[in-house]
């Protein structure tokens, strides 16, 4: 009720969600959600800890118990104290960086380079970021400040002593140390946590076999590519390793003629226009490179079908037929030619009926 009666319009209405533990986009939301209505949250927490407000929120007061009252005042000191919102902020905005990836590495179609550019991209934000915390802090304080005065908050500094009050030079020596202790106690270890996990995905293997995408026409057409790692790690399962070079010049000329338009610009694109006889280390390399997951969101995917079709009212299918409802499921949206169904059909079962698509009818 309170949030109706501030936010007129019902689209604005975003109500406090939980914190995900696996999803880094979900986290985002719930920090943006909670960023959005914090002024309704901490009005709401005053009704119930002290009933204020009354006269705006009488109809929707009710007599709360003692245990959560004391509850809502123990929140509403937590959610109101000036340090809580700076390290709310600095959270906030920095995390906003990952909102975006997060969400793209989660599709369903996501190209090995496109991702491994964007990661390497934002690591570099972060990296700049670190490098320019005092520009940053600047950004965060001020947000800080507008999110205090909305609730007519203190905005508070380390404690000094009394016959400092009032002195400019001491308010200026507060602000200082507060920058000093947020940079070093909350942006640095914070930003440093952020790089360090996002450098451990990208771990030496990871980047070995990211580097087979440069078997991708588009790519090797436009830069030189390095595969000395991706070879030495593969080394064993292929066939003609000698004759690495002379087919890579081969296969590099092959579509230098080409325009860039036409050129294959996925691994599996790629593999569906090279001759395994004439490419045999290039086949079996890129191979290799579809097989390389994103994420495991894909899975995932599968997963959850999986749980809708095998139920216990199929509990009797065999393993090929759930594979193919399966694939028919999760790719509803490849269009599928219903006279080639029909004909490769009629093929596999000869028989003196004639076949017709029931949908054409």
């Amino acid at each position: 009720m309170i949030i109706n009666h501030n936010v007129v319009n019902e689209e604005r209405r975003k109500p406090l969600i939980d914190l995900c533990k696996t999803r880094w986009a979900e986290r985002h939301s719930a920090y943006q959600h909670f960023y959005q209505g914090y002024v309704v949250v901490v009005e709401a927490l005053e009704v119930i800890a002290f009933r204020y407000h009354l006269e705006k929120y009488e109809a929707t007061y009710a007599d709360w118990d003692y245990a959560s009252r004391n509850e809502a005042q123990q929140i509403l000191a937590i959610v109101t104290s000036f340090q809580f919102v700076v390290v709310f902020v600095t959270i906030y905005q920095y995390l906003s960086r990952l909102s975006g990836i997060t969400v793209k590495l989660q599709s369903k179609a996501v190209d090995m380079v496109k991702a491994h550019n964007m990661i390497s991209e934002i690591v570099r934000t972060y990296n700049s970021e670190r490098a320019n915390v005092e520009r940053s802090f600047s950004q965060i304080y001020k947000v800080s400040s507008d999110m205090a005065k909305k609730i007519e908050s203190t905005i508070a500094m380390p404690r000094n002593a009394a016959r400092q009050q009032g002195n400019k030079i001491a308010a200026l020596f507060q602000l200082l140390l507060f920058k000093s202790i947020s940079r070093e106690m909350l942006q640095f270890p914070f930003l440093d946590h952020i790089i360090i996990s996002i450098n451990r995905q990208l771990s030496k293997s990871a980047v070995t076999a990211i580097s087979l995408l440069g078997l991708v026409p588009s790519i090797i057409c436009s830069q030189d590519v390095n595969l000395e790692e991706a070879l030495i790690k593969n080394r064993d399962g292929l066939p003609s390793l000698e004759l690495m070079d002379a087919e890579l010049k081969r296969w590099r000329n092959r579509y230098m003629a080409m325009l860039p338009e036409k050129r294959p610009y996925s691994p599996a694109k790629a593999i569906k226009e090279c001759d395994a006889t004439d490419f045999p280390n290039i086949s079996v390399l890129l191979t290799i490179a579809c097989t390389i997951p994103v994420t495991s969101c894909e899975c995932e995917r599968s997963a959850s079908a999986l749980r809708r079709l095998n139920n216990y009212m199929h509990a009797s299918m065999g393993e090929d037929r759930l594979s193919h409802l399966a694939f028919l499921h999760i790719h509803y949206d490849v269009p599928i030619d219903l006279d080639n169904v029909v004909d490769y059909y009629a093929r596999l079962h000869p028989r003196r009926l004639e076949l017709d698509s029931v949908l054409l009818h």
